[in-house]
């Protein structure tokens, strides 16, 4: 599979958008960028707490159910930006002239499968973590296409996004990791403009890790945005 054609591909596939992958990346990011001042903000609280020469208990039992709050709602908006914004990069690689601002929210249809799939994911990698670190790399790059297959068809249930994740990926994790490595400069360039070059780079490399899942895929898969879900 040839890196540099994938990702040139996904540059005139990204400035023929009928949506502008910046506009949307830059929505997200607001989106992010609030979340993390309230966290900014929890953090803050909790530090006064537990500096504090003596502890109320009813404020601390208030910085709690707070925090478990946030916790939840984080949780179910970041999904949502996740696995939408995958849908609308799939879109733009697919030249998909259906896709729209709402494709960012799309995955509220889905949500709790959306998220099961999230934690589902998350505990597999944890499981391999506790034996080795490079055994949770590896199975990480297994379950690397498990959004974009369900993004693609959320009829799909979480265990079966995860195993044509492990079936696609199945000889291809070095490909990957060194497709990964090829974006390590805009990574960094994007740390270095605190975080403003991100507005270009992150639909970059995601459109063109959408154009390296439509490779990888069975021939068989066709996109449908599927309006029922099971």
């Amino acid at each position: 599979m040839n890196r540099q054609e994938l990702k040139f591909d996904a540059k005139n596939k990204m400035r023929e958008a009928a949506v502008n992958p910046y506009v949307v990346t830059l929505i997200m990011g607001v989106i992010l960028m609030v979340l993390s001042g309230v966290q900014f903000i929890l953090d803050f609280w909790g530090n006064i707490i537990g500096t504090g020469s003596s502890v109320n208990t009813g404020e601390a039992s208030t910085y709690i159910v707070s925090s478990l709050v946030f916790f939840v709602i984080y949780l179910v908006i970041s999904t949502i930006l996740q696995f939408g914004y995958s849908s609308y990069c799939l879109k733009v690689a697919n030249r998909d002239g259906s896709m729209s601002y709402g494709d960012l929210f799309s995955s509220v249809r889905y949500l709790l499968k959306a998220i099961g799939l999230t934690l589902m994911i998350s505990v597999f990698v944890l499981l391999w973590c506790i034996l080795l670190v490079i055994p949770s790399i590896i199975a990480a790059y297994r379950y690397s296409q498990a959004i974009f297959i369900m993004v693609e068809d959320p009829n799909k249930g979480i265990m079966q996004c995860i195993r044509e994740s492990k079936e696609m990926m199945a000889g291809h994790k070095m490909e990957y990791f060194i497709l990964e490595l090829s974006f390590f400069f805009w990574m960094l360039l994007g740390g270095v403009t605190c975080g403003l070059a991100y507005i270009y780079v992150y639909p970059y490399m995601t459109v063109t890790f959408a154009n390296y899942y439509n490779q990888l895929k069975p021939v068989s898969v066709v996109y449908e945005n599927a309006d029922t879900v099971n």
